[in-house]
């Protein structure tokens, strides 16, 4: 009986240190975040890229089977930011971004407005870790998480400018902040750093009809 009251002891205390470890994470995320966007609110550099949409299979965090230019993108709106839930450097800063934008865009998420999140890192995010991290985000409808075979992976990140090397270790990967936002008969911008919200949110404006 001590035995197992100690052993349920000792998983209660993992946890509680995996919440304060995760809560600390995330905490030096968004200091990191304001302290780039108050000191250095000039250092996002906005590109026209040629972007090239390849309709390939993916996963969404559903664990639903998604062709990428399809069924995901479709006629809407997107901003589109490479990512993987276990990333502690400039990732979760685009993420904590994404959780402000979907404030403003209010009921036309989902509806004119997509926010997808691609995960570089389909061994670790499958569909429902992706699902618990979009929970965490309070994600609401329109924002989705994606990965995939390693293959299409590659092929649908390179066509928005990411590069994903098959093979390569998420230590090697070069975690480049960026922000992708267009849609498919309209002009598509990069921007490189850290955009604030209210930049996306004027550039999704502009590929949206006049009302």
């Amino acid at each position: 009986m001590n035995q197992k009251i100690n052993e349920r002891r000792q998983r209660h205390g993992l946890v509680r240190r995996w919440v304060w470890i995760s809560a600390l994470l995330w905490f030096s995320s968004l200091l990191l975040f304001f302290s780039i966007s108050l000191a250095q609110p000039s250092r996002t550099e906005i590109r026209t890229p040629e972007v090239k949409l390849f309709d390939l299979d993916l996963w969404d965090q559903d664990g639903k089977k998604v062709k990428f230019k399809s069924d995901v993108i479709g006629d809407k709106v997107v901003a589109v930011v490479p990512f993987y839930t276990t990333c502690t450097t400039a990732y979760p800063i685009l993420i904590f971004i994404f959780t402000r934008l979907q404030e403003m865009l209010g009921d036309r998420l989902g509806k004119d407005v997509l926010l997808i999140s691609i995960s570089v890192d389909p061994k670790t995010d499958i569909p429902i870790r992706l699902k618990a991290f979009a929970r965490k985000q309070k994600a609401r409808p329109g924002w989705v998480f994606l990965s995939g075979e390693l293959t299409n992976l590659a092929t649908v990140l390179s066509g928005i400018g990411v590069q994903y090397i098959v093979g390569q270790s998420l230590d090697e990967h070069q975690h480049i902040p960026l922000t992708l936002v267009g849609k498919v008969q309209g002009e598509w911008k990069q921007f490189h750093g850290y955009p604030p919200p209210e930049i996306l949110l004027a550039q999704i404006n502009k590929q949206l009809p006049s009302p």
